[in-house]
């Protein structure tokens, strides 16, 4: 039987969220590499953080300029406020973290908080797992722990420096991709905006009161926003990934999140062995083999 125009739209509209949801998570793959090469550089966690907000703001503004939005949205104050405030703790603890151990574990363990998205999703939004995507939920899982050591060379330091930092940026990671179910379609440039602008307004006395200097490390301004870019633009395909999918299926959280959100680990480990030039074991490579079959098992109705 001939499929229905509409049909034809709604399997477009699904594949094209997929495609912005794979896009986002190379976006993400590559803020991991810009986190892990920061804090081995060993810039002071404040200014780069501050550096990357600047940059994420200027970013947002532009685009929502352009767009001729007004600047102004009640509904994304709220938001803009607790996704800040998460992610500004996320990061600082996660920079922190990424101090004292290599980017296969501290990336994987951050990325571990796609469970908390996706239990919202199915509690709050009633999405609801097929056997297809709860393969590929456990696939994703499988990528993740796999990954987990593949790295070799890790940086050895306390476990218990390294363990509270983690524990945070594992808990709050996954509030700021929560609250992409919530923000208005056609509002993600302005949401970026209240994000990074409200972050900004939390980081400032954070990094007064750490640093009194204004002065950037060599190497500071462009890695910071080398990172917002790649942060700002997942965050874009991201919500602009579950808008899409949400028009066609009730599944749009477990569909997006383990990929945005739980593919990027495979994709972290790529992205660390080319510019990073960590060497992969065989653990790793079959997480990436775990992680290409959970991706095409969430292509499956």
């Amino acid at each position: 039987n001939e499929r229905s125009a509409p049909d034809d739209a709604s399997e477009s509209a699904m594949i094209a969220g997929i495609l912005l949801a794979i896009a986002g998570a190379l976006s993400y793959g590559f803020l991991g590499v810009a986190f892990e090469a920061s804090a081995k550089r060993g810039y002071r966690i404040w200014d780069f953080i501050f550096y990357k907000q600047v940059a994420g703001l200027v970013i947002g503004l532009a685009l929502t300029i352009y767009l001729g939005q007004s600047l102004f949205d009640s509904r994304l104050i709220f938001l803009g406020f607790i996704g800040a405030l998460s992610y500004v703790l996320t990061c600082a603890a996660y920079l922190m973290a990424s101090r004292e151990r290599d980017i296969s574990a501290n990336w994987t363990i951050l990325n571990l908080s796609v469970l908390l998205p996706l239990f919202v999703s199915v509690i709050w939004f009633n999405d609801r797992f097929t056997a297809s995507k709860l393969l590929g939920f456990f696939l994703t899982i499988v990528s993740i722990l796999l990954v987990g050591g593949g790295f070799s060379g890790a940086v050895r330091s306390r476990e218990a420096r390294w363990l509270p930092y983690i524990t945070i940026a594992f808990l709050l990671n996954g509030v700021l991709a929560t609250l992409f179910r919530w923000v208005p379609d056609g509002y993600a440039a302005l949401f970026t905006v209240y994000f990074y602008g409200i972050s900004l307004l939390l980081v400032v006395p954070l990094k007064i009161a750490s640093c009194r200097g204004w002065s950037r490390e060599k190497g500071m301004l462009p890695l910071s926003t080398g990172a917002a870019f790649s942060h700002w633009l997942g965050m874009m395909l991201t919500m602009g990934a579950l808008h899409l999918v949400g028009r066609t299926s009730n599944q749009a959280g477990v569909i997006v999140y383990p990929i945005t959100n739980g593919f990027v680990i495979p994709v972290g480990v790529i992205l660390g062995v080319i510019f990073l030039r960590q060497k992969i074991g065989w653990r790793s490579r079959w997480g990436v083999a775990a992680g290409m079959a959970g991706l095409i098992c969430l292509f499956l109705r």
